[in-house]
């Protein structure tokens, strides 16, 4: 018997193309208005009876948009005249001492470095009162610091430090650098406390292997009796920390040397002695 393939594809295509319950649901709601465009229709038509109060918002938004702009590059052309400003305030330290080096043509010679080191400082004070609030602002603070502790001003160098750390984020470049160089300015004021306390932060920094020695090295100075313990224990906790490791050594190895025994002092010369004092015969009279 010889199938007919051609009806049976038939039926199968007309059974195929019935509207299925789904085709239903969808033909119906392809006749209902599109949500999007039902939500589109209802904001045009407030938007068209609130046209002042759209065209207002979005003037706002504009100017909102531009100030922001404005802002922006505003503070950009700030911070980019204020880092000239710093770069030539640091340039002034690269310049020669007269007699000492040959200057280039018009290049600015000083008589000595003290007076060098007085326009550096002056330079980089003129850019932290006029560039305030500037990174370029808040470095020349810290430089400020670093000159005055290395001429001597600790105090100075303490308030300048201080000032910089008190403002600067922490991701700052030069902020370990002060936070060091904090420590040392009280430690030269014989502040040792504060000292300590100053290069206990240095963890705050991610520097532990530095506050550990720092500790140790005052500890040391301080005649304190752990100080040799605690130095060999910054060579064992901080192996990979080589510089500080290094420095650890070189304090022990100072510590061990006998002290130096200061150069025996003269027997003071004895007193001159006087011959007696002669007395004067008087005339006799006859």
């Amino acid at each position: 018997m010889a199938i007919d393939f051609t009806t049976e594809f038939r039926e199968k295509d007309a059974f195929c193309r019935r509207p299925s319950l789904a085709d239903k649901i969808d033909r119906k709601q392809l006749k209902r208005p599109d949500e999007f465009q039902v939500i589109a229709g209802r904001a045009m038509g407030w938007m068209v009876g609130h046209r002042r109060t759209v065209l207002t918002a979005a003037a706002a938004v504009v100017l909102g948009g531009a100030l922001a702009w404005g802002l922006a590059a505003w503070r950009n052309s700030r911070e980019d005249k204020a880092g000239a400003e710093l770069a030539e305030a640091l340039e002034i330290q690269s310049r020669p001492i007269a007699g000492e080096a040959q200057a280039l043509p018009d290049e600015q010679t000083f008589p000595s470095k003290e007076e060098r080191e007085k326009a550096v400082i002056s330079a980089l004070e003129k850019v932290r009162s006029t560039r305030s609030g500037t990174t370029a602002g808040l470095t020349a603070a810290a430089e400020i610091g670093f000159h005055k502790l290395k001429s001597g001003d600790a105090a100075g160098a303490q308030k300048d430090l201080q000032d910089f750390l008190d403002h600067a984020g922490k991701s700052h470049p030069l902020r370990p650098f002060a936070q060091e160089s904090l420590g040392y300015a009280l430690e030269a004021q014989n502040k040792l406390d504060e000292a300590r306390g100053a290069f206990e932060k240095l963890r705050d920094v991610g520097l532990p292997a530095r506050a550990d020695y720092q500790v140790a090295r005052l500890a040391l100075v301080q005649g304190k009796p752990e100080a040799k313990e605690q130095l060999e224990r910054v060579a064992r906790d901080h192996p990979k920390d080589v510089d500080v490791v290094r420095e650890a050594n070189e304090r022990l190895a100072l510590a061990a040397l006998p002290p130096v025994a200061s150069p025996p002092q003269a027997a003071p010369a004895p007193p001159a002695v006087k011959p007696p004092e002669k007395k004067a015969k008087g005339n006799k009279q006859k």
